[in-house]
């Protein structure tokens, strides 16, 4: 039997047992999937915890209630561009996405401290450590979240293990952050705002890019060398 004759058998044996393969569900559909998780986490926390204080606080002013939406709309963003960037092939400057959304968040929080020092003299640049339990929320609640997300990319952590580990902690961090926005009694002056809930969105964000290749490794895809 000719080499040929062999590899058509071989060829026709493999694919009479081949299964179907599943068609892997659309950047847009997995983002949806992913936010309803992170938003009955946040509803779990809002609901054992007072809102009404961070509602009446983002009411009573458009430039908090900006701040929050650009938070939430980073982290929305973000989420998007990793399932995007995971996908073979997509341009890989979608990971660029949530990064006008994110300046706009800051930008927005670099006037609150302008306007709280213009206020309130040099109370505006007081330091305290309040903030730190928001900071210490926005981790607790944002580490979980972010493996989840990268356990759902786990096939990008081959090729392009950086930049979705840093988009998938980016967008756990900037939800938690939305969230810890609604729970808290507002006491923080914009610069410690600014100081503890987008520290701690940069800080774990850029601790992920740097370890991505062992939090890939511990999700159980990519190996580090």
């Amino acid at each position: 039997m000719s080499p040929v004759t062999d590899t058509n058998r071989l060829i026709e044996q493999l694919s009479s047992h081949a299964a179907p393969v599943r068609r892997m569900a659309s950047p847009l559909q997995r983002t949806l999937a992913w936010l309803v998780l992170a938003l009955l986490v946040a509803a779990v926390i809002a609901a054992n915890s007072d809102a009404r204080a961070g509602w009446a606080r983002m009411l009573a002013s458009p430039m908090a209630t900006f701040e929050w939406a650009m938070s939430l709309l980073t982290g929305v963003l973000a989420a998007y561009a990793v399932f995007q960037i995971s996908v073979p092939g997509r341009d890989p400057r979608w990971a660029w996405l949530p990064l006008p959304i994110a300046l706009l968040w800051m930008g927005g929080l670099g006037v609150g401290c302008l306007g709280d020092i213009a206020r309130n003299a040099g109370a505006g640049l007081a330091f305290n450590t309040h903030g730190m339990e928001c900071m210490r929320a926005i981790t607790l609640t944002s580490i979980p979240l972010g493996l989840v997300l990268l356990l759902m990319v786990r096939h990008a952590g081959v090729v392009r293990p950086g930049r979705s580990a840093l988009l998938a902690m980016l967008s756990a961090a900037a939800l938690a952050s939305s969230t810890v926005s609604l729970i808290h009694d507002g006491r923080e002056s914009a610069l410690m705002v600014l100081l503890w809930h987008v520290g701690a969105v940069l800080g774990l964000s850029l601790l992920s890019l740097l370890f991505s290749r062992q939090m890939f490794a511990w999700v159980g895809y990519a190996r580090p060398a």
